[in-house]
């Protein structure tokens, strides 16, 4: 996956945030299936991604590529 590539999210998984000293860690479920993009790949399978208006982690075999369309 390449920044900019919208994904795909399904229900129930977890994502996490940590605040910009790391001392805190907040968590996410998605309660349904949404979309969002993907902006850059992290540590051990992991990646940032922006959805519902926050960045977020999630690890990379939760998430799908949507299909390219014309």
């Amino acid at each position: 996956m390449q920044q900019g590539d919208l994904i795909y999210i399904p229900s129930s998984v977890d994502m996490w945030n940590v605040d910009e000293q790391g001392s805190s860690i907040r968590y996410f479920k998605t309660d349904k299936p949404t979309t969002g993009v993907f902006i850059s790949m992290e540590a051990f399978n992991t990646c940032r991604i922006f959805t519902n208006g926050q960045e977020k982690s999630v690890s990379l075999k939760c998430i799908y590529p949507m299909e390219k369309t014309c």
